[in-house]
Protein backbone atom coordinates (compact mmCIF):
# COMPACT_ATOMS: atom_id res chain seq x y z
CA UNK A 1 0.00 0.00 0.00
CA UNK A 2 1.09 3.57 -1.23
CA UNK A 3 1.88 5.68 2.07
CA UNK A 4 2.57 9.60 1.71
CA UNK A 5 6.16 10.55 2.89
CA UNK A 6 4.62 13.15 4.29
CA UNK A 7 2.07 11.10 6.65
CA UNK A 8 4.75 9.07 9.60
CA UNK A 9 3.87 5.28 8.61
CA UNK A 10 3.70 4.44 12.68
CA UNK A 11 0.62 6.98 12.52
CA UNK A 12 -1.24 5.43 9.82
CA UNK A 13 -1.19 2.07 10.83
CA UNK A 14 -1.64 3.39 14.89
CA UNK A 15 -5.00 4.82 13.17
CA UNK A 16 -5.68 1.28 11.87
CA UNK A 17 -5.37 -0.82 14.73
CA UNK A 18 -6.98 1.71 17.53
CA UNK A 19 -10.02 1.74 15.09
CA UNK A 20 -9.95 -1.98 14.64
CA UNK A 21 -9.80 -2.13 18.85
CA UNK A 22 -12.88 0.36 18.76
CA UNK A 23 -14.93 -1.17 16.07
CA UNK A 24 -15.10 -4.31 18.67
CA UNK A 25 -15.88 -2.13 21.57
CA UNK A 26 -18.48 -0.50 19.44
CA UNK A 27 -20.52 -3.67 18.77
CA UNK A 28 -19.73 -4.90 22.21
CA UNK A 29 -21.60 -1.58 23.43
CA UNK A 30 -24.42 -1.55 20.14
CA UNK A 31 -25.20 -5.11 19.92
CA UNK A 32 -27.15 -5.07 23.37
CA UNK A 33 -28.64 -2.11 23.13
CA UNK A 34 -30.07 -2.72 19.33
CA UNK A 35 -31.37 -5.71 20.80
CA UNK A 36 -32.66 -4.80 24.49
CA UNK A 37 -36.03 -4.48 23.82
CA UNK A 38 -36.85 -7.15 21.52
CA UNK A 39 -39.18 -9.49 23.40
CA UNK A 40 -37.50 -12.60 21.62
CA UNK A 41 -34.00 -13.34 21.70
CA UNK A 42 -32.32 -15.93 19.81
CA UNK A 43 -30.62 -17.51 22.50
CA UNK A 44 -28.11 -16.98 25.39
CA UNK A 45 -25.70 -14.78 23.60
CA UNK A 46 -26.64 -11.41 21.86
CA UNK A 47 -26.32 -11.93 17.88
CA UNK A 48 -24.88 -9.30 15.85
CA UNK A 49 -27.24 -6.07 14.50
CA UNK A 50 -28.28 -7.23 11.26
CA UNK A 51 -27.19 -6.08 8.43
CA UNK A 52 -29.90 -3.88 7.92
CA UNK A 53 -29.41 -1.87 11.19
CA UNK A 54 -26.00 -0.46 10.38
CA UNK A 55 -25.22 0.18 6.49
CA UNK A 56 -24.70 3.86 6.17
CA UNK A 57 -21.41 5.36 8.75
CA UNK A 58 -20.48 8.47 8.28
CA UNK A 59 -16.84 8.97 9.88
CA UNK A 60 -16.83 12.88 10.75
CA UNK A 61 -12.83 12.61 11.73
CA UNK A 62 -11.99 9.99 9.52
CA UNK A 63 -8.30 10.91 10.08
CA UNK A 64 -6.52 7.82 7.92
CA UNK A 65 -9.54 6.15 6.72
CA UNK A 66 -9.00 3.53 9.86
CA UNK A 67 -12.36 3.25 11.05
CA UNK A 68 -13.75 2.40 7.35
CA UNK A 69 -10.56 -0.06 6.70
CA UNK A 70 -11.54 -1.78 10.38
CA UNK A 71 -15.17 -2.10 9.24
CA UNK A 72 -13.87 -4.15 5.69
CA UNK A 73 -11.17 -6.30 7.66
CA UNK A 74 -14.28 -7.55 9.92
CA UNK A 75 -16.32 -8.44 6.90
CA UNK A 76 -18.96 -5.40 7.99
CA UNK A 77 -21.48 -4.78 5.23
CA UNK A 78 -21.21 -1.01 5.36
CA UNK A 79 -20.49 1.95 3.28
CA UNK A 80 -18.66 4.46 5.14
CA UNK A 81 -18.56 8.24 4.21
CA UNK A 82 -14.79 9.56 5.64
CA UNK A 83 -14.84 12.78 6.46
CA UNK A 84 -11.40 14.97 6.52
CA UNK A 85 -11.99 18.15 8.54
CA UNK A 86 -10.98 21.93 7.17
CA UNK A 87 -7.99 22.87 9.59
CA UNK A 88 -6.83 19.16 10.27
CA UNK A 89 -3.97 17.57 8.26
CA UNK A 90 -5.62 16.73 4.80
CA UNK A 91 -5.43 13.26 4.46
CA UNK A 92 -8.06 13.08 1.76
CA UNK A 93 -5.46 12.07 -0.76
CA UNK A 94 -4.55 8.85 1.42
CA UNK A 95 -8.01 7.64 1.87
CA UNK A 96 -8.84 7.58 -1.43
CA UNK A 97 -5.99 5.76 -2.73
CA UNK A 98 -7.46 3.22 -0.08
CA UNK A 99 -10.32 3.22 -2.50
CA UNK A 100 -12.68 4.62 -0.11
CA UNK A 101 -15.36 7.81 -0.54
CA UNK A 102 -14.68 10.66 1.35
CA UNK A 103 -14.48 14.61 1.42
CA UNK A 104 -13.03 17.64 2.87
CA UNK A 105 -15.65 19.36 4.77
CA UNK A 106 -16.16 22.51 7.85
CA UNK A 107 -18.31 21.40 10.64
CA UNK A 108 -19.08 24.67 11.11
CA UNK A 109 -21.50 24.51 8.24
CA UNK A 110 -24.22 21.71 7.30
CA UNK A 111 -23.38 19.23 5.38
CA UNK A 112 -24.32 18.39 1.64
CA UNK A 113 -26.59 15.62 2.05
CA UNK A 114 -30.17 14.64 2.52
CA UNK A 115 -31.98 14.40 5.58
CA UNK A 116 -31.69 10.60 7.27
CA UNK A 117 -28.88 9.65 5.19
CA UNK A 118 -27.02 7.58 7.87
CA UNK A 119 -27.73 4.33 9.99
CA UNK A 120 -24.10 5.34 12.31
CA UNK A 121 -22.47 8.54 12.62
CA UNK A 122 -18.92 8.34 14.63
CA UNK A 123 -16.68 11.21 15.52
CA UNK A 124 -13.48 10.77 17.56
CA UNK A 125 -11.54 13.80 19.16
CA UNK A 126 -14.07 16.14 16.81
CA UNK A 127 -15.30 18.18 19.39
CA UNK A 128 -12.11 19.22 20.70
CA UNK A 129 -11.40 20.29 16.65
CA UNK A 130 -14.47 22.29 16.87
CA UNK A 131 -14.13 24.03 20.38
CA UNK A 132 -10.61 24.92 18.87
CA UNK A 133 -12.21 26.73 16.40
CA UNK A 134 -15.09 28.58 18.31
CA UNK A 135 -17.50 26.45 16.54
CA UNK A 136 -21.07 25.48 17.89
CA UNK A 137 -20.87 22.15 19.31
CA UNK A 138 -25.20 23.02 19.65
CA UNK A 139 -25.37 23.45 15.96
CA UNK A 140 -22.94 20.15 15.34
CA UNK A 141 -25.55 17.79 17.28
CA UNK A 142 -28.57 19.11 15.40
CA UNK A 143 -26.54 18.66 11.91
CA UNK A 144 -25.75 15.33 13.40
CA UNK A 145 -29.59 14.81 14.02
CA UNK A 146 -30.90 16.33 10.50
CA UNK A 147 -28.28 13.23 8.60
CA UNK A 148 -29.19 11.11 11.04
CA UNK A 149 -32.39 8.16 10.49
CA UNK A 150 -34.63 7.63 13.14
CA UNK A 151 -33.35 4.90 15.09
CA UNK A 152 -29.85 5.43 14.32
CA UNK A 153 -26.50 5.90 16.75
CA UNK A 154 -24.52 8.16 17.37
CA UNK A 155 -20.84 7.67 18.92
CA UNK A 156 -18.52 10.39 20.12
CA UNK A 157 -15.51 10.06 21.60
CA UNK A 158 -13.15 12.77 23.45
CA UNK A 159 -12.35 14.04 26.72
CA UNK A 160 -14.71 14.64 29.91
CA UNK A 161 -15.94 17.64 30.13
CA UNK A 162 -16.18 18.25 26.15
CA UNK A 163 -18.23 14.51 26.46
CA UNK A 164 -20.70 16.29 29.19
CA UNK A 165 -21.14 18.90 27.60
CA UNK A 166 -22.50 16.92 24.32
CA UNK A 167 -24.69 14.86 26.51
CA UNK A 168 -26.81 17.59 27.79
CA UNK A 169 -27.43 19.29 24.74
CA UNK A 170 -28.27 15.61 23.42
CA UNK A 171 -30.81 14.87 26.22
CA UNK A 172 -32.54 18.42 24.94
CA UNK A 173 -32.40 17.09 21.30
CA UNK A 174 -33.78 13.56 22.87
CA UNK A 175 -32.03 11.50 22.35
CA UNK A 176 -31.23 8.57 24.55
CA UNK A 177 -27.91 9.20 25.83
CA UNK A 178 -24.78 7.56 27.95
CA UNK A 179 -21.86 8.37 28.77
CA UNK A 180 -19.11 5.38 28.64
CA UNK A 181 -15.98 5.36 30.46
CA UNK A 182 -13.25 3.21 28.81
CA UNK A 183 -11.90 2.62 31.99
CA UNK A 184 -8.04 2.97 30.71
CA UNK A 185 -6.88 5.78 32.87
CA UNK A 186 -7.52 8.29 30.18
CA UNK A 187 -9.48 11.26 30.34
CA UNK A 188 -11.40 9.81 27.29
CA UNK A 189 -15.07 8.75 27.46
CA UNK A 190 -17.69 7.48 24.91
CA UNK A 191 -20.76 8.98 24.34
CA UNK A 192 -23.54 6.87 22.88
CA UNK A 193 -26.67 8.25 21.58
CA UNK A 194 -29.76 6.47 19.79
CA UNK A 195 -32.24 9.07 17.64
CA UNK A 196 -35.63 7.72 19.08
CA UNK A 197 -38.42 6.88 16.15
CA UNK A 198 -40.79 8.88 17.86
CA UNK A 199 -39.97 12.12 20.10
CA UNK A 200 -42.05 12.62 22.84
Amino acid sequence: MFISTEIQQDEFYEDIESSRIALRNYWSLLTPLIFSDHPKRPGDEDPLPPYNMIRNVMDMNAKYGGLNAAFLEAGKSVWVMNVVPLGTRNTLPLILDQGFAGVLHDWCEPFPTYPRTYDLVHANGLLSILTSEGCSMKNLLLEIDRILRPEGWVVLSDNLGLIEKARMIATQIRWEARVVDLENGSDQRLLVCQKPFVRK
